[in-house]
């Protein structure tokens, strides 16, 4: 077997014989250094109207040129972006937060917001920063 940094034995030092400290796997030797005011934000939480802009304004200088959709209500469904081998980084919205917006905002029923969703959100694509929308896991098991 060939040997790589996950076989015993096989780093410098064990094969000189010297001692090593254990590692663990995936865990940085240092951390992110990111600044406390980026991991102190919860973007899940935004409740107000005026937030909504927040979560853009905040996406933009880091990710710039994202396309959001065009109500800014659909903006606390946002979870993140996603980013993809050979495309541009896409903002990434929850499906379910979405449908259930319709719900509320336009009074519709899950099946009416639901067949909305997948005809004018999903089916929309305005170029290659078009969002994704995720399902998570949660909603998929009932």
């Amino acid at each position: 077997m060939p040997s790589n940094s996950l076989n015993k034995g096989s780093s410098p030092d064990e094969l000189a014989g010297k001692p090593t400290s254990p590692k663990r796997l995936n865990t940085p030797e240092t951390s992110a250094g990111l600044p406390a005011e980026r991991l102190n934000i919860n973007v899940n939480n935004l409740t107000q109207p005026e937030d909504y802009l927040n979560i853009r304004e905040y996406l933009e200088p880091m990710f710039e040129g994202l396309l959001y959709l065009s109500e800014p209500e659909f903006d606390a469904a946002i979870v993140g972006i996603a980013d993809r081998t050979g495309m541009q980084t896409v903002v990434v919205y929850d499906t379910s937060k979405v449908i259930d917006i319709l719900c509320e905002r336009d009074g519709m029923d899950r099946e009416q917001a639901t067949e909305y969703y997948e005809f004018n959100i999903l089916g929309a694509y305005v170029g290659e920063r078009t969002p994704m929308h995720i399902t998570l896991i949660d909603d998929l098991i009932l």
